[in-house]
């Protein structure tokens, strides 16, 4: 169970026909009015949306019966698909350019397919097009491409059929097209929409590939997986020939993703029983949760909760289809993250330490140091009291600095952990002991200013001890390192009174 919401407000709710939901999109009519479309179990809910205390069904399309329904919408028609029915129920084609008064289905295409799972068009390019995915029956079940330039008559210019084609994002000449039971993506080039040419495959661990989308300045991908348990990932595809994970998400592994939708700088996540996720995306190699509404009251998991969402609306406004109680809106407030990026080293050898666990106090996120010591989070702006943000690694002694986090911000730290046992230099013994040279040959010294005896400990840069010496002090001693190999080696001058001294030599010959 996810909590309630953040920086997400409800603008309003329907729940036309309280059985299943499924695909949400929006329409625009001429004079600015804003619909939601809802795919229901026996068809599509037209619904006006810009009065929050009067949302209400405008009318409805009866379609084959099914949890399944998915819509887009071009120009002033929208194009529907479903898995029920049987024979040729193929694509439903609606006319809404009489709204407010009413819509109407002018035909039906079945002359390529019957069910299918999902249709979508390229929201950023050509209009003239939708891609129909899921298909059956229809010879390898993949991609349907069809020309919709006259709405009243659809025709099919070609097939992308390798396998079963879930679902698709098209992208101007590019289709990335997820074949989730095959465990991988495709990318293909639509350039010629009759010709569609496959330019490489993305495979990854685990793949179930169930959706995807691209980033605002078409950069990267963000692609999910429909089981529980997966994270989502994003990757960076300016290079289509070497695409490279650089991120992941998920606000609970116990749920799945369903889909992302991109708008601006800002990702639309419907996380089934999480609800809708926002996620600010202006660096997408760090994704930062800056936003939620959880629609499931119950247990995390399963296919529960949020079907969709479409942020598409001109308004800001945010539309959802939940599974059992219908249409959501949502508004936004567009809380932008600010981000720490830095390095952990250690501070005896100055080398970069991995797998440091970095937990911001206030919120209880947490990430891991990257093997050359890097890390990079962000967190939504900071209160007054700006964010504790703690590092923790086993042997050494755990660091916490506190910091202001503004919208946008990119803050730098670096933080060197100091070993367990190399707790700091105490200046009492700093000022009554020497030891030198840093850089020695087999010979190291150490000089003390007054009487006193001290026991010198040297060990590896892993922290195992390779020997112990007693300095009786006050004269100058002389420790012969005959028997360690060349390296760089860690040393704690012990003193009376619990004094010491640490630091660090190399021995090279």
């Amino acid at each position: 169970l996810a909590q309630s919401s953040l920086n997400v407000s409800l603008f309003g709710q329907l729940d036309p026909e309280p059985i299943h939901y499924a695909g949400s999109w929006a329409y625009i009519a001429p004079l600015g009015e804003e619909y939601a479309l809802i795919g229901a179990y026996h068809g599509l809910s037209v619904i006006s949306i810009d009065d929050s205390t009067n949302i209400y069904q405008v009318d409805w399309v009866t379609g084959p019966s099914s949890n399944w329904r998915e819509i887009t919408v071009i120009g002033s028609h929208a194009f529907v698909v479903s898995e029920g029915g049987t024979g040729d129920v193929g694509m439903q084609v609606i006319d809404l350019s009489f709204l407010p008064d009413s819509v109407s289905q002018v035909t039906t295409f079945d002359s390529t397919f019957g069910k299918s799972h999902i249709i979508e068009k390229d929201i950023l390019g050509d209009p003239n097009y939708v891609y129909v995915c899921g298909s059956a029956p229809s010879a390898g079940r993949g991609v349907h491409i069809i020309d919709v330039s006259d709405p009243d008559h659809p025709r099919e210019v070609a097939q992308y059929a390798p396998g079963y084609a879930h679902d698709c994002h098209v992208r101007g000449d590019t289709m990335y097209v997820a074949a989730i039971y095959d465990g991988y993506l495709d990318v293909v080039d639509i350039s010629d929409k009759a010709n569609p040419v496959r330019i490489t495959q993305l495979f990854y661990p685990n793949a179930f590939t169930h959706s995807c989308w691209t980033s605002k300045d078409n950069t990267h991908l963000f692609v999910t997986d429909e089981v529980d348990g997966l994270l989502a990932h994003i990757y960076d595809i300016r290079d289509l020939n070497n695409i490279t994970p650089v991120a992941t998400y998920s606000a609970n592994t116990q749920s799945l993703i369903h889909n992302c939708y991109i708008r601006g700088d800002f990702g639309f996540v419907t996380h089934n029983t999480e609800g809708l996720r926002i996620l600010d995306l202006v660096k997408p190699d760090v994704p930062v949760e800056v936003g939620y509404y959880d629609t499931w009251a119950g247990a995390s998991g399963g296919f529960h909760g949020l079907w969709s969402a479409c942020p598409f609306f001109p308004s800001g406004k945010i539309i959802g289809a939940n599974r059992h109680d219908g249409l959501y809106v949502w508004q936004f407030n567009e809380t932008y993250a600010g981000r720490i990026y830095g390095l952990v080293r250690d501070s005896v050898t100055g080398l970069p330490l991995s797998a440091v666990a970095i937990q911001i106090t206030q919120t209880g996120d947490s990430t891991l140091s990257r093997t050359d010591g890097s890390y990079a989070f962000g967190a939504i702006p900071a209160g007054s009291g700006g964010y504790s943000v703690t590092f923790i690694k086993s042997g050494y002694v755990s660091q916490s600095l506190n910091t202001p986090l503004n919208a946008h911000d990119s803050l730098h730290f670096v933080v060197d952990l100091v070993p367990v046992g190399f707790v700091g230099t105490t200046p009492a013994l700093s000022d009554e002991a020497l030891v030198f040279p840093t850089k020695c040959k087999g010979l190291l010294k150490v000089r003390s200013a007054s009487n006193f005896k001290s026991e010198l400990l040297i060990f590896d840069v892993n922290g195992k001890l390779q020997g112990t010496w007693p300095i009786p002090g006050p004269a100058e001693s002389h420790i012969v390192l005959d028997a360690l190999p060349n390296g760089v080696y860690l040393f704690k001058l012990s003193g009376h009174q619990g004094l010491h001294k640490q630091g660090k030599f190399v021995l090279h010959r």
